[in-house]
C-alpha cells in the first residue's frame, strides 16, 4: 500500500523556508555597490560556504530526481552520471580550481580574450555557455513542475509562485543569496536522506523479479561519465565559485568533500529507484520513480520531509544556475558598455530576473530532464573543453588553433548527432576538436615563421 505524504505540513515548511530565503535575499542585497560584488562577493567565500555551495549545486533535479528516474528504467548502471560529476569536484579540488582562481578573472569565457587575445572568441564561449546553462535551468524547472504533479498539485500558479521565490530572493542578493540559501539547503537535504535511508521500510515478501535486462552497450554510459566530468571543468556556475574563493586551500578541500558527499546522497536517490524496478511501483505519467518510492517504502512524516528536501535540491542548483547566466551575460556583454556600476548592477539584477521568467516558459516545451541535460553537457564539452584545457595549461597557446577547435568541436556535435560511428560521438568530438587546434596552431606558426632567404 502507497502511504501519501502530509501535504499541509509539507506547504506549512515550504512555506516558511520561502519566507526565510526571502529574507536572507534582501539581506544579502545590503551593501553591494558593483557586480563584482554581486556576483563573486567581492572573493571572498571561505571553506565552509564553499563546500556545502559546491554540494547544493550539483545535488540537484539531475543528480536526485533524474538519475533516480534512470535507475527505474536502466538499474545501477545510472551511478556513472553521479560518478561523473564527483569526479570533476575532486579534480576541481586537485589543483584545476587553484589554477582557475590563479587566472583573477570573472567568467570562464574570459580565458578567451585573457590568454588568446580574443574578443569574439570570448562573445562565442560566452555565448555558448549561456545556452548550456539556461538549458540546464531548464531541467530544473521541469523537475519542479514533476514534482509537485507527483504530489498531486496540478497547478500552475503554484508552479510560478515557487519559481517566483527562488528568481526573488536571487535577484535581490545576487551571489551571497545563493550561497547562504545552499547552506540551509544542502544541510536540511543531507539529514533527510539520511533518516529516510535508515527508516526505509522494505517488503522482501513483496518483491517482484523482473525478467527485463539492461543491456550495458545500449546504456549512454559514456555520456553519463564523461560529460558531466568534463563539463564541471568549464562550466560557469562551479568556476565561479573558484574565482570567489577566499584562498586555495579551501578550493581544495571544500571541492574534494562536496564530491564524496555528492556521490553519497546521490546514490541513495538511485537506490530508491532501482528499488521502484524491482517492486514494479507504478509511476503515473508526469511523476517521478524517487518520489513513488519513497511514499511506497516510508510513512507520511518521513515521505514529506524527503519531499521538501528533494524540491529544496531543485533549488540549490537552479538559482546557482540563474546567477551564473547572468554573470556570463553581465561580465562579458554588459561590462563592455560605459556605464556606470549602479546601472550594471541594476541591469544585472533585470538580466536575472528575465532569465529566470524564460526559464519557466521553456519548462513547458521539454520533459526529459537528464535528456536536457546530457544535451547541454556534451554542446558545452565538444566546442569548449579543448581550447579551454589549453588556455588553462599551455605556455604558448594558439589563438588561430583555439578558433578552429571550437570550430571542429561545433561541426563534429552537430554532424555525430546524424550520423553514427563505433566510436562514441563525444570521444570522436574531442578528438577532432583537438585535432583542429593543432592544425590552426601549425598554420599559425608558420604564418609567423621568418620567410626563407633564397
Amino acid at each position: 500500500m502507497v502511504m501519501d505524504m502530509n501535504i499541509q505540513l509539507f506547504f506549512i515548511l515550504i512555506g516558511l523556508l520561502g519566507l526565510s530565503y526571502i529574507w536572507i535575499g534582501k539581506k544579502a542585497s545590503r551593501n553591494l555597490q558593483t557586480n563584482d560584488d554581486y556576483f563573486l562577493m567581492g572573493r571572498g567565500l571561505k571553506l565552509i560556504p564553499l563546500s556545502l555551495t559546491l554540494l547544493a549545486t550539483q545535488l540537484g533535479g539531475g543528480t536526485l530526481l533524474g538519475a533516480a528516474q534512470e535507475a527505474y528504467s536502466k538499474g545501477w548502471i545510472v551511478l556513472f552520471y553521479p560518478l561523473g560529476v564527483s569526479i570533476g569536484l575532486i579534480i576541481l579540488g586537485l589543483g584545476y580550481g587553484k589554477k582557475l582562481r590563479s587566472l583573477g578573472i570573472s567568467t570562464m569565457a574570459e580565458i578567451f580574450e585573457k590568454v588568446y587575445g580574443s574578443i569574439s572568441q570570448r562573445l562565442v564561449a560566452s555565448t555558448l555557455s549561456v545556452f548550456a546553462l539556461f538549458f540546464l535551468l531548464i531541467a530544473q524547472a521541469i523537475a519542479t513542475r514533476k514534482f509537485f504533479l507527483s504530489i498531486g498539485v496540478d497547478s500552475d500558479l503554484v508552479f510560478a509562485l515557487f519559481w517566483g521565490v527562488l528568481v526573488f530572493y536571487t535577484v535581490m542578493g545576487g551571489f551571497k543569496a545563493v550561497v547562504n540559501t545552499d547552506i540551509l539547503q544542502v544541510l536540511f537535504i543531507m539529514f533527510t536522506l539520511g533518516v529516510s535511508f535508515f527508516l526505509t521500510n522494505i517488503p522482501e515478501s513483496t518483491k517482484i523479479t523482473s525478467n527485463e535486462t539492461v543491456i550495458f552497450s545500449d546504456v549512454p554510459w559514456i555520456s553519463w561519465l564523461l560529460m558531466p566530468l568534463l563539463f564541471m571543468l568549464i562550466e560557469q556556475d562551479m568556476a565561479q565559485r573558484c574565482f570567489a574563493t577566499i584562498n586555495a586551500k579551501a578550493i581544495k578541500i571544500g571541492s574534494i568533500s562536496a564530491g564524496a558527499l555528492l556521490f553519497l546522497g546521490s546514490s541513495v536517490a538511485i537506490l530508491y529507484g532501482t528499488l521502484a524496478r524491482e517492486y514494479s511501483i507504478p509511476v503515473p505519467n508526469g511523476s517521478s520513480a524517487l518520489i513513488e518510492a519513497i511514499k511506497a517504502f516510508t510513512n507520511p512524516t518521513i515521505t514529506t520531509f524527503f519531499m521538501c528536501a528533494v524540491i529544496l535540491a531543485i533549488v540549490s542548483t537552479a538559482d546557482s544556475l540563474l546567477c551564473s547566466i547572468s554573470s556570463n551575460l553581465s561580465f562579458d556583454f554588459l561590462n563592455r558598455v560605459e556605464i556606470s556600476e549602479k546601472k550594471k548592477l541594476l541591469l544585472s539584477r533585470l538580466i536575472t530576473f528575465s532569465t529566470g521568467a524564460l526559464a519557466l516558459i521553456g519548462a513547458s516545451y521539454f520533459s526529459n530532464i537528464v535528456g536536457v541535460m546530457m544535451l547541454s553537457y556534451e554542446l558545452s564539452v565538444s566546442v569548449l573543453f579543448i581550447p579551454t584545457l589549453i588556455a588553462i595549461f599551455s605556455k604558448n597557446p594558439s589563438k588561430m588553433g583555439s578558433a578552429l577547435a571550437m570550430g571542429l568541436g561545433g561541426l563534429s556535435f552537430a554532424l555525430f548527432r546524424i550520423y553514427n560511428f563505433w566510436i562514441p560521438r563525444e570521444i570522436l568530438a574531442l578528438v577532432l576538436s583537438y585535432l583542429g587546434y593543432m592544425i590552426g596552431k601549425m598554420i599559425e606558426k608558420k604564418s609567423l615563421s621568418p620567410a626563407r632567404v633564397n
